[in-house]
């Protein structure tokens, strides 16, 4: 293992379960939901914390309100996350200001060390991963250099989207998918799913009042989007999870 690898692993050794939500297409609600399963998971009471990995467009911040121009993490023998709901968060998006970072090749992986090396995450029940659409480097990274990560894919029910989840079924990282959400459901698709390989996780519906919540995190917690997220964060934690944080061993 390299010393930066070790970095990484230490850098997460307190961290007890590492959640990626991916997709493998564009515009299914992969960001909105990854934020809103930490800030479930501090509602329920558990440290949790959320980083956002898609470093070419970075906007889970802006699901959060966070003004990435004010906010900044304190440097303290690394850099600490911004506390924010109730969840310890992280982004590229305080280093660009918010801009577009284009990265490609190498330059991705460079980005990706150096924000694990870097970043001082607390005891945690879980790190929720935000990530690019498809399957590219930070894919690749994460499976590669958090070999405990589990991921969560996230799909609508059209038919590009259900292309994009088969390919992601002939990959080595199917064994690490703990389920897929589906998301703007207007049919079922379990079948389709379950012949993946898959198990559904839940299906949400399409609410076309969502984006009038992005920065209202109160209220975008009280609406069913929300409690859809809720019985999906309840499926995928285990029963020590769900029946009290008593720390990690």
């Amino acid at each position: 293992m390299s010393l930066k690898n070790s970095a990484i692993t230490k850098r997460l050794e307190d961290i007890e379960r590492i959640i990626a939500i991916v997709s493998g297409k564009g515009g299914v609600g992969k960001t909105l939901i990854a934020s809103t399963m930490a800030l479930t998971m501090a509602k329920f009471g558990f440290p949790s914390g959320l980083l956002d990995m898609d470093f070419t467009n970075s906007s889970c911040h802006l699901i959060l309100g966070v003004d990435v121009l004010k906010e900044k993490p304190v440097e303290d023998m690394g850099v600490l996350p911004v506390k924010v709901h109730g969840i310890e968060f992280m982004s590229v998006a305080f280093y660009s200001r918010g801009e577009a970072l284009p990265l490609r090749g190498m330059e991705v992986d460079n980005v990706f060390r150096e924000l694990l090396m870097i970043t001082r995450w607390g005891r945690l029940k879980a790190l929720v991963i935000d990530t690019p659409s498809g399957f590219g480097d930070v894919i690749l990274n994460i499976a590669t250099y958090l070999p405990r990560a589990e991921f969560i894919a996230v799909t609508s029910p059209n038919r590009l989207s259900l292309e994009a989840l088969k390919r992601l079924a002939g990959t080595y990282m199917r064994e690490r998918v703990l389920g897929v959400i589906v998301n703007m459901s207007y049919k079922p698709i379990h079948s389709s799913v379950e012949r993946m390989g898959f198990k559904v996780l839940v299906e949400i519906p399409r609410y076309d009042d969502l984006e009038d919540y992005m920065g209202y995190v109160d209220r975008l917690m009280e609406t069913e989007f929300a409690g859809k997220i809720e019985e999906t964060v309840l499926k995928v934690l285990d029963e020590s999870f769900k029946a009290g944080y008593n720390g990690l061993t």
